[in-house]
């Protein structure tokens, strides 16, 4: 497998849709990041870890189709 970089958007937990913040500001546990489309207010911390499980179905989902490719030219016919 060859090395591979994937992004994942942290969302709004209320309606789905991408924050953007302050790219200057740095936050930290504990901070709440208002949502611009419906104002409401989200947990970082929340925020961190629904990005993480979606960044691990993103590397197991890719780790699967690489591995699948290997395998099928590994026994592919001659």
């Amino acid at each position: 497998m060859k090395d591979k970089s994937f992004t994942v958007e942290l969302k709004c937990l209320f309606c789905d849709c991408p924050l953007e913040g302050d790219t200057e500001k740095e936050y930290v546990s504990g901070d709440m990041l208002e949502c611009q489309n419906c104002h409401e207010l989200n947990d970082y911390d929340a925020l961190i870890d629904v990005a993480a499980e979606e960044g691990k179905e993103l590397v197991a989902d890719y780790a699967q189709k690489e591995i699948e490719k290997m395998l099928k030219k590994a026994f592919k016919k001659k």
